[in-house]
């Protein structure tokens, strides 16, 4: 059965505004829930969000049985910022599965994205095994963290001028932003986040709202200066002999005395048996200062997913952690655009060129593999071991892991 006899009947289109609430209620059914937006959500959404034309939709007939969008981000990238094309969203309704509708969706997606100027596309994925065949390859590694407060004594202290303060929303909403803006230009992987989304974040009306672990914010100020923030809330537990649980909903740093800080402040907290953190990243601080790491529960997940729509323009505008020119061959069957050949050189300031070339490759990969690489927390050796690369000229892929590599914490923060 070709594609075509298969897509037969289906219509494919960017959304339109008064689509909104559809849109929701299909994306909603497509994970499994149904659509019941808190008060001022919607609003919320057309203040923070892009418009509905960001989405790319399959119709049957009237009935919207598939939704995609790809929002326009800005993102840490090792040595700088860059645009990102942020893909979520993504459903099909279980009356339809099977259908090459995704697939058709995906396709037109990226290409949207490449079309309006943007070099990498990226996702968190709800399941692990759908995203590979369009491109997309593993590129952080996050942790659920989990810790008993018995064992959180830490080894050694460093010297801290931070000091710990509740606040309400709204000072939260002044100070939050201007902390993860520092964390973020230092941090590959972090997000920014757009001024609707902090407003939403810390609207007082909607944190009133929650009856159940209604959270509390902490700042670190350091010499008057806030240098961090997080946010938690505590399992309510009615009989003091049953353990409650503390959730780090998130812990923002924008050094690492304020982040010290924080943690020894929640570790500290009284009547708390244990401490989750669903959010910790790869390269954990918090493991090297307990005094017995083993304590220190981590489960990893694969966090933020990466493909590139312009190799040109993805590889040049990243540093890199040593010199090396290496020629890359990349197979990309999903964006045919992508497929080819490119050089890519970095000099000893990290700065770096790439373009397409006649010459012949040090190693071939495919687009997810690349995809993996790219922010610099995994080695391509490990796919190579993996029968996932092919070198053809000996010890071409130890010099891209030479280049590639950062040895900075990586925070991959769902931010869509």
């Amino acid at each position: 059965m070709t594609n075509s006899d298969r897509l037969e009947g289906i219509e494919f289109r960017v959304g339109r505004e008064h689509e909104r609430i559809a849109f929701n209620r299909a994306m909603h059914r497509g994970f499994g829930g149904h659509f019941r937006p808190q008060v001022g959500e919607l609003e919320y959404e057309k203040a923070a969000w892009d418009p509905m034309s960001s989405a790319v939709l399959a119709f049957d007939g009237d009935e919207m049985v598939g939704t995609t969008a790809g929002y326009d981000f800005r993102m840490a990238v090792p040595g700088g910022l860059t645009k990102l094309f942020g893909v979520t969203e993504v459903t099909v309704a279980a009356t339809h599965r099977r259908r090459g509708i995704l697939r058709s969706m995906m396709r037109q997606l990226l290409a949207k994205g490449r079309d309006e100027g943007h070099h990498i596309a990226g996702l968190w994925a709800s399941e692990s095994n759908i995203y590979r065949r369009f491109g997309f390859g593993i590129s952080g590694e996050t942790h659920v963290a989990k810790i008993d407060t018995r064992f959180g004594r830490f080894r050694a202290i460093p010297e801290s001028r931070g000091r710990v303060r509740f606040a309400g929303p709204e000072k939260m909403r002044e100070i939050a932003p201007k902390v993860f803006e520092a964390a973020t230009i230092h941090t590959p992987g972090m997000i920014y986040r757009r001024s609707g989304e902090w407003d939403w974040r810390y609207n007082p009306g909607r944190i009133a709202n929650i009856q159940k672990q209604k959270p509390f914010f902490v700042v670190c100020y350091e010499d008057e200066t806030p240098a961090g923030y997080a946010e938690y809330s505590v399992e309510e537990q009615h009989l003091m002999h049953l353990p409650s649980v503390l959730r780090v909903h998130e812990l923002v740093a924008a050094t690492t005395s304020a982040e010290t800080t924080l943690w020894r402040y929640i570790l500290d907290i009284d009547l708390v048996n244990e401490v989750h953190h669903n959010l910790h990243p790869k390269k954990s601080n918090l493991l090297w200062l307990l005094d017995d790491p083993r304590k220190l529960s981590l489960e990893p997940y694969d966090s933020f997913w990466v493909r590139l729509l312009d190799p040109v323009e993805a590889l040049a505008s990243r540093t890199y952690s040593a010199e090396g020119d290496v020629v890359i061959r990349i197979v990309d069957d999903f964006c045919p655009w992508v497929d080819g050949v490119y050089r890519l050189t970095a000099g000893r300031d990290g700065s770096a060129n790439c373009e397409e070339t006649d010459r012949g490759p040090d190693v071939t990969l495919s687009a997810s593999a690349l995809g993996t690489i790219y922010m610099g927390s995994f080695y391509l050796a490990d796919l190579q071991r993996a029968g996932r690369v092919e070198e053809h000229r000996p010890g071409a892929v130890r010099t891209i892991d030479t280049m590639f590599p950062t040895s900075g914490v990586q925070n991959f923060l769902p931010e869509f």
